[in-house]
């Protein structure tokens, strides 16, 4: 059987363990702690950066929309340039048009007159000589009259309505002064 010595020298021993157990339970929940921190410092630091980025994404996707409104006032301004200059073509292309018939119209009969007037000239020259030579001196006279006092010009046609000139609007967006946020401050060195 165990003296009292041994039982209390084997109590002491099972005191010091005990006691060396709850300095390392200390050490370890105090480096638990420490861990702890500087985890809750790194997600600290992680928070801000995503905030600044959030921050700076969404100032800078509030930019690019502004840029892109103008872009889309701009379109839309040569959109209607372009409708004002196809306006103006189709104007040309109906005045060349109708240009263009009339002159044949007025060719074939200019022709066809001229054949006329070169015949009917050459039959009554030959069956009346002396009343051609009356036709002519009655020519110059008109032709000096004219001369004196000239005929009324006639009219010139109507041009079609000049089509609407587009006005625009310079639209200043806003946010183009906009600049990235500062990185966010660490407080502790990661490691």
């Amino acid at each position: 059987m165990p003296n009292i010595q041994d039982v209390a020298d084997q109590i002491d021993a099972r005191l010091d363990q005990i006691s060396a157990n709850t300095a390392n339970t200390a050490q370890n929940t105090a480096d638990i702690r420490t861990r702890l921190d500087q985890t809750n410092n790194r997600l600290a630091q992680i928070n801000n950066t995503l905030a600044a980025g959030f921050s700076n994404l969404s100032q800078g996707l509030f930019a690019i929309l502004q840029v892109q409104l103008v872009a889309l006032e701009l379109l839309e301004q040569n959109r209607k340039q372009n409708d004002t200059i196809i306006c103006e073509l189709r104007h040309a292309n109906q005045l060349l048009c109708n240009i263009m018939r009339k002159f044949g119209r007025q060719l074939r009969l200019s022709e066809a007159t001229l054949k006329a007037a070169l015949r009917i000239e050459g039959i009554a020259e030959r069956a009346h000589c002396c009343e051609a030579g009356d036709y002519d001196r009655g020519l110059e006279t008109l032709k000096r009259i004219e001369e004196c006092c000239p005929p009324k010009p006639l009219p010139d046609e109507a041009c079609p309505e000049a089509c609407p000139a587009p006005q625009y609007r310079e639209h200043q967006p806003g946010g183009l002064d906009w600049k990235p946020l500062p990185s966010p401050r660490q407080n502790d060195p990661i490691g």
